[in-house]
């Protein structure tokens, strides 16, 4: 199972990525059972700050989930409506309520794990960014370098919700560690509700969904997230009153595991990151300031440079510093598997059960990636000290299939025909 799919996001955007095995063989949905969007296009909504804005960018409909109650096929639309309509409140509603437990115990750890002057930092700079781009506004969008950009007018619209967005972020429950010690997700993803309204997020309205089976505890949906795209197949299973794609519930009690043992390293990593980290906070905000203070174009074109530089070079101590922390253990014991098939499901579990049973002991450790997505499936598993076995196992398991080992990039390929 892909291990993205132990994150509350996934949920969201569940049969969207990578959770389906495109299907040649699935017979045309029937149009009483497919689910369409309605050519109503969605209405305007008005945000904190008293601005009215549209919810989409484009002329693009929303989902409109009209499946029986209770079904899986009702589950998958109504999280969907409940992502595009930026309800993600809602949205981490259909988890099952211990899973939304075990989400709550890792925020809770992070917010005590995380540095909080890095953090307090960090928000602090956003909320001076979104202050800059609300009161520098016209000279920033009659900046020949902004003008020129394709973006510029799609932008526009939401200027102002982005630019409240981010003034507003300091103060909300995401800015403060304490705070979030104290929060459920729910109510996190409820603020995020409201700092994003206003703001175009995708529209689900082309995908259309049928059920293929279903019983008490399982189901299988076909859905196409264009009408003329191939549908795809994804297999759900009922956990604790919940409909929950099997692929998620299958590795969540090894992802959450995985993010706290990631978490416990929290400390360390920050503790290593943070010069770096800090040094490039403040100068930046220094930045910040003197576009602030800027009363021309002159002046405010003057200062964006610089702060462009400081940024890039920033991001980059930021990248070395992390990479040279973690790469020596991630290239010492990491194998890729490059396969010319889209996995489904219970394949991707067949894959991962043999890769742990050849990992033994050490198979309880091990970090794994499998992303099923365009046709092809990438996998990536950690605690592998001989590529070549490994191979060899996958030959086996891969009976039909070509598989060759690339030991330089520590990658097995495997062709099917």
């Amino acid at each position: 199972m892909d291990r993205s799919g132990t994150r509350w996001l996934a949920v969201m955007l569940m049969g969207i990525v990578g959770c389906g095995q495109s299907r040649q063989d699935v017979a045309e949905p029937s149009p009483a059972n497919v689910t369409e969007s309605t050519d109503k296009s969605p209405p305007a909504t008005r945000n904190d700050r008293g601005e009215t804005a549209s919810t989409s960018a484009s002329p693009k409909v929303g989902l409109v989930a009209t499946a029986q109650d209770g079904s899986a096929e009702a589950t998958f639309q109504r999280t969907l409506q409940s992502f595009q309509d930026g309800r993600f409140d809602d949205a981490f509603e259909f988890l099952p309520p211990s899973y939304q437990a075990d989400v709550d115990q890792l925020l809770q750890v992070f917010a005590e794990k995380m540095d909080p002057q890095v953090w307090t930092n960090s928000f602090e700079l956003l909320g001076k960014i979104g202050r800059v781009l609300k009161s520098k506004k016209n000279l920033i969008l009659d900046m020949d370098g902004v003008k020129r950009l394709p973006q510029v007018e799609l932008i526009k619209p939401h200027w102002d919700a982005i630019a409240g967005g981010m003034s507003d972020l300091p103060s909300s429950d995401f800015g403060d560690l304490q705070r979030l010690k104290q929060t459920k997700v729910r109510q996190l993803l409820g603020s995020a509700g409201g700092l994003f309204r206003g703001l175009p997020l995708p529209q689900f309205g082309d995908i259309q969904v049928t059920t293929i089976k279903s019983d008490s505890k399982t189901a299988t949906l076909a859905y196409r997230e264009k009408k003329d795209s191939e549908p795809k197949e994804v297999e759900f299973v009922l956990m604790e009153g919940k409909w929950l794609p099997k692929s998620i519930a299958s590795g969540w009690s090894a992802g959450i595991a995985e993010a706290r043992a990631s978490l416990d390293k929290l400390p360390e990593r920050m503790a290593s990151w943070k010069p770096v980290i800090i040094s490039q906070l403040e100068k930046v905000e220094g930045m910040i300031d003197q576009l602030q203070a800027s009363r021309t174009k002159e002046e405010f074109s003057a200062a964006v440079a610089p702060l462009f530089f400081t940024i890039a070079y920033g991001a980059q101590l930021a990248q070395q510093a992390v990479l040279e922390s973690t790469a020596a253990a991630r290239a010492a014991d990491v194998v890729h598997c490059e396969i010319n098939r889209e996995l489904n499901d219970e394949d991707l579990t067949k894959l991962k059960d043999v890769v742990v049973q050849f990992l033994g002991e050490s198979g309880a450790d091990a970090e794994y990636e499998l992303i099923p997505n365009d046709g092809r499936t990438r996998c990536r598993f950690t605690m592998v000290t001989d590529a070549a076995a490994m191979a060899s196992v996958l030959a086996k398991h891969f009976d039909t299939a070509t598989v060759r080992l690339d030991l330089e990039s520590r990658t097995v390929h495997i062709d099917f025909k």
